[in-house]
């Protein structure tokens, strides 16, 4: 257990540092400011399965406080123990029902994508693009979910995206608390729900393919707790 432990703390500080490598808001042509692919992420989903609920959460504790004093500072430690604790309280709630975590995420993705829609009845440039990524995001969740619940794939992705949309709802609350800028909760919020669940979906596929490799059952293993 200490063995995996630290072999899971040391992957997700790799993968947080790749993840600052990515300009993955530069390749949307800015419409997501300090989005990231969240691959540090997969770790704490692989902890949801292969670990208890005290250690997941501890790995989630750990990983927030290096990757803040290594790379971040102490703000970026707040809003990543924010968006970590949504997040991973979120998946272990929807864990046994990831299907069910997949359609609920499909439905906020199309409550963003109205909000979106509503509040900028012409759209252009970033806006738009923000639009058509939430909508693929919305049909990507309403597929997973429907592939989960009819047992043609497992349900690693719906826990994913559920968690991933958790983790930026929790990152923007605090930002809006902190900040004292409650108005991003209705511009800046629906295109990190889209984002995230677009995100959500690439990450558990990748780590679902991972647990596969690995000969890891899932689905057994979240019977046993």
């Amino acid at each position: 257990m200490v063995a995996r432990f630290g072999l899971l703390t040391a992957l997700a500080l790799v993968l947080g540092l790749l993840d600052r490598a990515i300009p993955l808001t530069a390749l949307l042509g800015g419409a997501a400011p300090g989005i990231k692919l969240g691959l540090a992420n997969t770790v704490l989903l692989y902890a949801v399965y292969l670990m208890d609920w005290q250690s997941a959460a501890f790995l989630m504790l750990v990983k927030v406080l290096l990757s803040g004093f290594l790379f971040g500072s102490l703000t970026a430690i707040l809003y990543s123990l924010s968006g970590g604790i949504l997040s991973l309280l979120v998946m272990l709630a929807v864990r046994k029902r990831p299907a069910a975590g997949a359609l609920t995420a499909g439905l906020l993705a199309a409550a963003a994508d109205a909000a979106l829609l509503i509040r900028n009845p012409q759209l252009r440039g970033q806006r738009l693009w923000c639009v058509i990524l939430i909508a693929a995001a919305c049909i990507a969740c309403f597929i997973a979910g429907a592939a989960i619940r009819k047992g043609k794939i497992r349900g690693v992705p719906g826990t994913s995206i559920a968690g991933a949309i958790a983790h930026n709802v929790g990152q923007v609350l605090t930002a809006s608390a902190v900040l004292g800028t409650p108005q991003l909760l209705t511009t800046y919020l629906p295109v990190l729900v889209g984002v995230g669940a677009a995100v959500g979906a690439l990450t558990g596929i990748v780590a679902e393919r991972v647990m596969h490799a690995l000969r890891i059952n899932p689905e057994k293993l979240k019977e046993q707790k």
